[in-house]
């Protein structure tokens, strides 16, 4: 699936320090217990603000970064 929203989930998934490459099943893992765990405001670029409509946002993209995530746990268990 290039160029699609899984493939921008999972930048911003690498730019928070998970490996998302084809061997790393156990990264991806580790993501997906991050995303369904940390504060909304850890899911936005850059560093927490600690502002609230930082956290109403990434709140709002959780379930989109848990099901690219997914996505790409699929993907490597199928292959």
């Amino acid at each position: 699936m290039p160029n699609t929203q899984y493939d921008a989930s999972l930048t911003f998934i690498v730019s928070k320090g998970f490996d998302t490459s084809t061997s790393s099943l156990t990264s991806l893992k580790k993501a997906l217990s991050w995303l369904r765990t940390t504060d909304g405001d850890n899911l936005m670029y850059g560093e927490p603000t600690g502002d609230e409509f930082d956290k109403m946002v990434g709140e709002m993209r959780r379930p989109m970064l848990i099901e690219s995530v997914g996505w790409a746990i699929k993907q490597m268990t199928l292959s």
